[in-house]
C-alpha cells in the first residue's frame, strides 16, 4: 500500500471516528471519541469517562495514554 493511500484511509477513519463521536456521544464534528473521552474524563473525573478512557486505551495499548493525547487542545 503505497503512502498516499495509506493516507486515504487513515483520513477515512478519523472521519468515520468524528462521525460516531457526533451520533453516539452528541460530541463535537471536529472531534473523535478517543479525544472527547480523554477530555472528559479529566475534566469531570466521572466513573462512567474514566471507565471508558481505559477501555479506549486497552484497545490502542500501543499509543501510550492515546485518549489524553488524542484531545486537540486548540479546539476545546
Amino acid at each position: 500500500m503505497s503512502k498516499k493511500q495509506r493516507s486515504y484511509w487513515l483520513r477515512l477513519l478519523i472521519a468515520i471516528d468524528q462521525l460516531f463521536n457526533v451520533l453516539l456521544l452528541n460530541g463535537d464534528e471536529d472531534h473523535t471519541i478517543s479525544g472527547r473521552v480523554g477530555y472528559k474524563a479529566m475534566q469531570t473525573n466521572k466513573w462512567y469517562w474514566l471507565a471508558l478512557e481505559k477501555v479506549i486505551n486497552a484497545i490502542f495499548f500501543f499509543d501510550k495514554d492515546h485518549c489524553r493525547s488524542s484531545i486537540e487542545w486548540d479546539e476545546v
